[in-house]
């Protein structure tokens, strides 16, 4: 985001979320009901989703990583690949999951996900998903082999690390000086 846009209100954000379990989608419509998120879409099925997305403009889903007749990511792999009219293909993707391995980590980052969220899930944590993946949008990445956010997460070096703060410069001259 430069630094004249200013940060979307997910108030009036449009979000579906895709879950077959019900009492997750609920949950979490509940939470993005109280930070006042007003258009909000439930799907329980993909084939029902997949619909949703090319028949209504959305600014932002979150999709569970398994349902019941294939997984979450398949849905994402379509999304980025297949964009409608309706919507962009640099939407923001959330994906929600119990399974925290490297391999589904890897997996969700390779099919172009946005953020991903652990279950079970707090409410601050769905607000900053979605407020960084609405807000702070990555570099989207448009090759062969992949279609999604840059997979790269880059922090600015903040001023307050510098200097004598680094540690990294820090633990350099240490180490000098413990040689001379």
């Amino acid at each position: 985001m430069s630094d004249t846009e200013k940060p979307k209100n997910i108030k009036n954000l449009k979000i579906l979320i895709v879950d077959s379990n019900v009492f997750i989608a609920k949950t979490l419509y509940s939470i993005l009901e109280a930070f006042g998120v007003r258009k909000i879409m439930l799907s329980h099925t993909l084939d029902e989703a997949e619909k949703m997305y090319y028949s209504t403009e959305i600014d932002c889903v979150f999709v569970d990583f398994m349902m019941e007749n294939r997984t979450g990511i398949e849905f994402i792999k379509t999304l980025r690949t297949k964009p409608g009219e309706k919507n962009d293909q640099k939407l923001p993707i959330i994906l929600n999951t119990g399974l925290t391995d490297r391999d589904t980590i890897f997996m969700a980052r390779d099919v172009g996900v946005t953020e991903v969220i652990s279950k079970p899930f707090s409410p601050d944590q769905v607000l900053s998903k979605l407020e960084n993946a609405v807000n702070n949008p990555r570099a989207f990445i448009e090759i062969d082999e992949f279609v999604g956010p840059d997979r790269r997460r880059r922090r600015p070096n903040k001023k307050e690390w510098s200097g004598e703060n680094d540690r990294r410069s820090y633990s350099a001259k240490r180490t000098a000086n413990n040689w001379n």
